[in-house]
Order: C-alpha cells, then structure tokens, then sequence
C-alpha cells in the first residue's frame, strides 16, 4: 500500500508543486489572490474575458448561445463558444461576479496549468515505469509550463488543450500496445468539443506521428489492427462531435476572416521570427537537451526513434514560415506556434525514455563523483541567480513579447544565454546520471532546483512582467445595468475608449463584435455605412444620425463631459450613458429591399439608405466644398480623390447653416481586415478652432467623423493634410436632421421583442412590405406571419426582412445555426459507432475486422503521403515561385 501511494504521489505532488512556484511568482508581483493585479492582456482583455461575461448571461438565461443579441447586432455564439470558452471551468463564471472577472483569469490559468501537471503526471507514470515520482513530478512541471502555456496563456481555453493532450497520448499509447481505443476516442472528442481549430493541427500531428510509427513497426498485422482501431476511433469521435464542428466550420466559412492560401504562403519571409517561435521550444530545457541525448544513446529503442522523427517534423515549422502558415491553415495573425504543447510534450517524452533507460540501468546506492557534483551544484545555483539578474537588469529588452505580443532580437539573445546554460546542466545531470557518476538522489535533488529556476524565469518574463491593474476595468463595469427600458435597442460607443466585446459583455444589446468568426458581409456592410472597423474588429463608432436611427441605437457610451446636449442616462468619472436624438424602434417596414452596397462613396451609401429603405425621395446628404487650398490639392480623376500637399498644407470650409445639421467627414476608400491603410493619420480637422480629431482615421476609428450639430451659424472648417493619400469617399457633408425625423415619423415601426432565440412581435403594414430587422440576416432563420411560413429575404444585402401582409402581422422568427441538424444528426449516429466499436472490443470481434487491415495500410498510406506533400513540400513550393516571379521584370 506505501509502495503504491508513493509511486502515484505525482498525480497530486506536481500539481501542487506547480500551484507554489506559480503562487511564489504571483505573490512577488503583486497578483491576484495575493494582490490586485491581473495577468490578463491582449486577446484575454479583448476576446476571453468579454466572452466568458456574455457566457455568464448566457447561463443565467439573460442571453442564447444561438441567436445572441449583445455581439454584432445578433450573431451565432455556438460557433463562438466552441471557438473561445468551451472548457469545463468557464461554467465556474456562474459564480463569479462581473467586476472580479479580471483577477478571476488568475486563478483560471493556474488551475488549469495544476490539471495540466497532473494529466502529464499520469502519461509519465504509465509509459515509464522505472522513473521516480520526483522525476515524474519534475518532466509534468515542464509540460506544464512550457512555453507554449506560458506564452499563450491569453487565450485561456487553449490551456484546456494542453491539459488534455497528456491523456491523448496516453489513449494512443493504450491503443497501439493493448488496442484498446477507448481513452483515444474520449479524449479525441474532448479536444474537439473544447477546441476545434486547434484540433486540426493536433490531427496533422496525429497522421504524422502515426506514419512514423507504421515505418518503425515490424509487424504488418499489428500495425494492420492499429490502423483501422485509429481508423474506427477518429471517425466515431468526429461523427459524435459534427453537432459542435459542424455549424461552427460553416460559421467560419461565413467569417471575414477568408485566406487567399497562395498569397499567404507566398508573402512574407523563408524562415519564421525566431525570437517568437524558438522560445515555445527553448523553454523547455529537457526537451532540447532530448536531442542531444537521444543522438548520443547506443542503443536506441523504438519508442525512441518513433518520438525523435515526430520531434524532428514538429521542428521544422518552428524555423520554415510558409510550413508554419500551412500548420495553421493559410495564415495565423499571431501566436505562430499554436501546436506548441505537441513539441513540448514529444521532447519531454524523448528525455524521459532516456531517463527511464538510466534508471534500468543504475545500481543500487550508485555514489556521485565529486568534481561532477561540485560543476552540477554551480550550474544549478547559478541559473537562478543569472536569471534573476537579467529580470531586473534587462527587463525592458527581456519581456519585449509582453509588450508587443513578438519577441526582440535582444530577448532573444538574453533568454537564448540562460537556456543554453539550463540544456547544459540538463545534459550534465542526464549524462552524469547514465554514466553512474551521480546518485539517484542527487540527480532528483538537482533536478527539482533547475526546474524551479527555469520555469520561475520564463514565468518572469511572460506572465509576471504583464500583471497590471486588476480594477482597471472597473468604470467601464459599472455602466452594467443602468439602463432600466424593456424595449429592444442597442448600445453603442463614440469611440474606441475600451476592448470592443465590453460593450455586449455588460449586457447590453450592441453591434460591436470581435472574434475570428465576426461575418465577412457583416462587417463590409458596417464599414460601409460608415462605422469603424479593423482587423477582424467591427464597431459601432462612427455612422450617422440615419444609420444609428435605423440600427435601434437608442443609446450611446462617451466619456463624461462629451454629452453634447444628449440626454444623461446614468455617469461615472470617466464614462456617461446618453440617449440618442433620433432613433427608430428594433425593426420597421420597407418598401423595398435594395441591392447589396457597393464600396466607395460613403455619404452616396446614406442617401440611398434613405430612399431604399426609408422611401425617401432625392438625396438626403448635402455635399460642401473648399473655398481655399493653401499648398495643398485635391484632384478628382474617376471615383478617387487625390490629396497632395506640401509640409503644412490644408484646405479649407466655410459656409452658413440655418437649418439644423450634423456635419461630417469622411475618408474611405474600401471595406478591409487590414490592420493598416495608407489612409491612415491623413488629416487634422478643426472646426471654428476647435480640434475634431488629431489623426484621422486612425486604428483607433476609421468610421465617418461626426463634426457635431450646427444651426443659424457660419461654420468654419480647416483640414491639415498630414500626408498625400487617395480615397474614394471624402470630405464634408451635412445631414439635414429636420428631413430625418419626417422620415423617420412616416416610417411604420415593430414591436419585436427577443426570447432565447426567438424574436417575436408585432407590425402593421398598410401596404404590406417587408419587416426590416437591423441584424445580419442569411442561412438558419425562418419566420411565420400570422400563423403561415413567411419568405425571407436581405435588404441591402445584409439586413434581415420578412416578407409581410397588407395590415396587422403577428410575426415569429426563430434561428438554428446553420449545420446544427445535420451535425445532430451525425453526433446520434457518432453515438451508435462508438458504442458499437467498444462493444466489439469488449466481445473480442475486432479479430473479424481482419479483412480491412489492408485496405487500411493502403489508405493511411495515401493519406500519410498527402499531408506530408502539403504541410511540408506544397508550401515551399508555393513561397519559392512567388519568389522567382517577383524577381521577373
């Protein structure tokens, strides 16, 4: 009983070795539960957290996973879940208050780093028998916190991946030796179920590492039976999972997040950023010291060959970038290494075979030579005095990926002198330890000193050194609640004052949306319209009075004092809620549908907004010109504006307002994902001397610029043209907003009303028409008018409309994600195989299957051939004739 409760103490002694290191490290900064300051930054502040808050109100009923309201004026979330929040630990939100979600992430990422020391403890105990728990404990602290934890920890549910990957590798293990397929087909369907996307690179690992394990196996008729148990296993857990894969690919298929794969492979450089891509690997000291200690071994096992040649493959895509891309299907933005728990695992394996072999090997009461003793104790003392001196010394160069999201030449070049000297000691330890020149516990007693050093450095650089003010956020969540109006409507912003989601993860309704899965005719269609948008990134900055009124954008966030005369809903010290001068209730009738918005002219796009779905008449912009240039000019040649002009150079308005009107302007040229255009910090504006913006457009807003509400007035406005730059859409227009409230008063409006994801209500249409809804219609919706199935159609190509009959309606539309049936359909079938494979094994039948061993060699073969040929051939192909063809005049 003693021998067997100290054999699996790992299972509990590296998680809690894991939770102290990490806790020692939190502490020292200041992080929460031991002060108030967060780990959380980039993509945990603009997509995990905004998320898991509307996950939060999905789960206490206040929004649907389906059709939900509060991101994109109405978009897909099961997609969304599945992409970004689909572990078990993010239903912990339940309890969990709003305001604390900043330093709740803390504790997220260490208990998911402690599962992940667990579930590695126990792949280590099962595939090497001969280690000892402290050295298991040490290679389930590494994995742990590897690099690719370390560093991609922002997106949190990545982590539920790297926790699950151990447990796979055990199923794989229990398959290929006992062909039992049971954990295999679990886990499988877990990583799909808790993240799709990167179980795509997970499954070209997977094809790989079996194919070399189909070269090193002897034994034809076995390797036959694994292949089609590998087969059968991963065809039952992707038919169970299709109800989740299923509509979220379609989704993604929707997304604007579309890559161009020849462009992508073909731009860019040969090799990757080493100082972003070498780290997920040098982290780890032991899994590179694996190589030179597999090279060196005499013998070597063919478990070690099958994990050395894995370990190579996985390699190459840390330095070639067109392989890279191909491993991330076209193209990553950034975390270029997303399959980086895969190498960390597949080198830590590689040493711990070699150590397992040592500890066969030793004898008992093995003595430690003394010189070998004294440079081991150096070494080791030495890394954490080094590291802890680069961590003051050189903090700025060091933690450069923490402030960029991309490591420096400089970063490199520091963290490269401490690993190199940690794959050393490690070497020397291993080697020693082979040689029986050090003891079994001396070697444990170091070993458990250098992992402590290296993973409490690397913690320092990337996770301590982003801790930041946990209550950062706090004005922005206090703005939770505070509109008390029953109606549906949105919410939006004058400006980009916060992380995008945050406006629908308070709650409220809103057209904001940020994600890989935000549509692509979505957001070309709010950009142009006018609102800003960037990257993957659409806002609800920027439009028109029209635009906002036809949008339901009932109220607005700005920041205190810019109310503008707007009604004051509720204010803090940075923030104020306002009500919106003009707005339409959430859906009216219209006449026509219109055709889908072309890009360019902007102001043209509201006028005819205004007369497609208003049914207005003429146009409804007012454009005005410069009465002077000075050193600049502006030329028209087709459907672009060219503006040049000297250092200095501005042009210039002046004109009388009797009416009262909102003034505008606007550069534009197309709907793009770029993070950057060469439109980009083009002008300075002022109006009657006042500055309107600095640098506009910017990353920060690239909508139209609203230049505010002018009446019996001269308004004088001068543009400083920071740099020449074409467009299509530009300069200063009016908005008549007497002519918008008539046509907004002889519009017929709804009274829709929203429940899970169903929206029902109803309207009266004297002349029949179409219900237009300000959300993004397409494939999944389907209405009833008054009892009867209704057509369903796009206006302006996006918006959402039923078709209605002439008088009172009774309208109900309901959404299902396009794909979900089918995929249902397929998870029930998924269901049956999976039952039916564990019961054939259970009943001893697979010995009947013998017939598909063949058929299945011959298929894995192909396949094995083809994802060689594309992940690793294709893509260099690709990039090398991109280049010769650019060097051809």
């Amino acid at each position: 009983m003693q021998k067997s409760w100290k054999r699996t103490s790992p299972l509990w002694a590296a998680p809690l070795a894991v939770l102290l290191l990490l806790c020692g490290c939190f502490a020292a900064a200041g992080m929460f539960p031991f002060g108030s300051r967060t780990l959380a930054w980039c993509d945990m502040n603009h997509q995990s957290i905004p998320l898991l808050m509307d996950f939060k109100d999905i789960l206490a009923g206040k929004a649907s996973i389906f059709l939900n309201l509060q991101n994109a004026g109405g978009t897909n979330f099961w997609g969304i879940f599945f992409f970004f929040l689909s572990s078990p630990f993010s239903f912990l939100t339940a309890f969990v208050p709003k305001a604390d979600f900043y330093l709740f992430v803390n504790l997220l990422v260490l208990l998911k780093l402690a599962l992940a020391a667990c579930t590695a403890s126990i792949l280590f105990l099962r595939v090497f028998p001969h280690l000892n728990p402290v050295q298991v404990s040490c290679f389930a602290a590494m994995y742990a916190c590897s690099g690719f934890s370390l560093m991609y920890y922002q997106n949190v549910v990545w982590l539920d991946i790297a926790y699950l990957f151990p447990l796979l590798m055990l199923g794989i293990w229990m398959l290929s030796r006992e062909e039992k397929p049971a954990l295999f087909f679990i886990i499988l369907s877990a990583m799909i179920t808790v993240n799709y996307y990167l179980s795509a690179m997970m499954l070209f690992w997977l094809v790989l590492f079996f194919a070399v394990l189909c070269a090193v196996m002897t034994n034809v008729h076995r390797c036959g039976r694994m292949l089609v148990l590998l087969g059968l296993s991963t065809a039952a857990a992707f038919l169970l999972t299709a109800v989740i894969w299923v509509p979220s690919f379609l989704q993604y298929l929707s997304s604007g997040r579309g890559v161009n794969l020849g462009s992508s492979l073909s731009s860019g450089s040969f090799f990757t950023d080493f100082p972003t891509t070498l780290p997920i690997l040098y982290c780890t000291g032991a899994a590179v010291a694996a190589i030179p200690l597999y090279l060196l071994a005499e013998k070597k096992s063919s478990a070690g060959k099958v994990l050395f040649v894995t370990f190579l493959f996985l390699l190459v895509p840390l330095l070639i970038d067109p392989i890279d891309r191909m491993w991330h299907l076209g193209s990553y933005q950034a975390f270029p290494v997303r399959f980086g728990y895969i190498i960390a695992m597949t080198g830590l394996l590689l040493a711990g075979e070699h150590l397992d072999v040592s500890q066969r090997l030793s004898v008992p009461h093995q003595a430690s030579s003394p010189l070998l003793l004294v440079l081991a104790c150096a070494g080791v003392a030495a890394v954490p005095l080094c590291g802890a001196y680069l961590l003051k010394a050189k903090r700025q160069e060091i933690t450069n990926y923490t402030q960029s999201l991309w490591g420096s030449q400089d970063s490199m070049m520091w963290e490269l002198l401490v690993a190199a000297a940690v794959i050393c000691i490690y070497l020397l330890l291993f080697v020693g330890y082979r040689c029986r020149k050090l003891s079994r516990g001396m070697l444990c007693l170091l070993l458990c000193a250098l992992t402590t050093s290296e993973l409490c450095f690397h913690v320092g650089i990337y996770v301590t050194s982003a801790a930041n003010d946990g209550h950062a956020y706090d004005a922005v969540l206090n703005l939770e609640g505070k509109v008390k109006d029953p109606s549906l409507y949105r919410m939006k912003t004058d400006g980009l004052y916060f992380d995008t989601n945050l406006v629908g993860a308070l709650g409220y309704p809103a057209m904001d949306h940020y994600t890989s899965l935000n549509g692509g005719t979505y957001m070309d269609t709010m950009q142009k319209i006018g609102y800003s948008a960037r990257w993957m990134e659409s806002r609800s900055s920027g439009g028109t009075l029209l635009t906002d009124a036809m949008l339901a954008q009932k109220y607005s966030i700005t920041r205190t004092g810019e109310e503008n005369g707007r009604k004051l809903i509720y204010g803090n010290s940075e923030y104020s809620i306002v009500q919106q001068p003009e707005v339409l209730p959430f859906g009216f009738v219209t006449q026509q549908l219109g055709s889908k918005l072309t890009d360019g002219d902007r102001f043209a796009a509201q006028d005819t907004l205004y007369r497609t779905l208003l049914g207005g008449s003429g146009n409804l912009m007012t454009h005005y010109q410069p009465i002077e240039y000075d050193r600049t000019q502006v030329q028209k040649r087709g459907k672009t504006y060219h503006i040049t002009a000297q250092t200095g150079g501005s042009f210039f308005y002046k004109f009388l307002v009797t009416e009262k009107t909102n003034l505008y302007f606007d550069c534009y040229t197309k709907a793009s994902r770029d993070l950057s255009t060469p439109n980009d910090d083009s002008f300075r504006i002022y109006v009657n001397d006042v500055l309107k913006s600095d640098n506009y457009p910017d990353g920060k807003f690239n909508g139209i610029l609203d230049l505010g509400a002018y009446e019996d007035e001269e308004v004088n406005i001068r543009v400083e043209v920071l740099h020449d730059t074409d467009c299509c859409s530009f300069g200063v227009a009016g908005l008549p907003v007497g002519r918008l409230q008539q046509a907004l008063s002889h519009t017929e409006t709804a009274n829709i009303h929203a429940s899970g994801s169903t929206l029902s209500g109803t309207v009266a249409a004297a002349k029949g028409g179409w219900l237009m809804l300000p959300m993004c219609g397409g494939n999944g919706f389907q209405a009833v008018v008054n009892g009867q199935p209704a057509e369903i159609g796009t206006a302006a190509g996006m918006f959402l409309a039923v078709k209605l009959q002439q008088g009172q309606n009774r309208v109900s539309i309901t959404y299902i994600p396009q794909g979900f049936t089918a995929g249902a359909i397929c998870s029930i079938i998924g269901v049956a195989v999976a039952v039916l494979i564990l019961l054939m094994h259970k009943k001893k039948w697979l010995d009947r299957l013998g017939w598909l061993e063949r058929p299945a060699n011959f298929l894995f073969t192909v396949i094995a051939a083809v994802f060689t040929i594309l992940l690793y051939i294709y893509p260099v192909a690709v990039y090398l004739a991109g280049s010769i063809a650019t060097q051809i005049p």
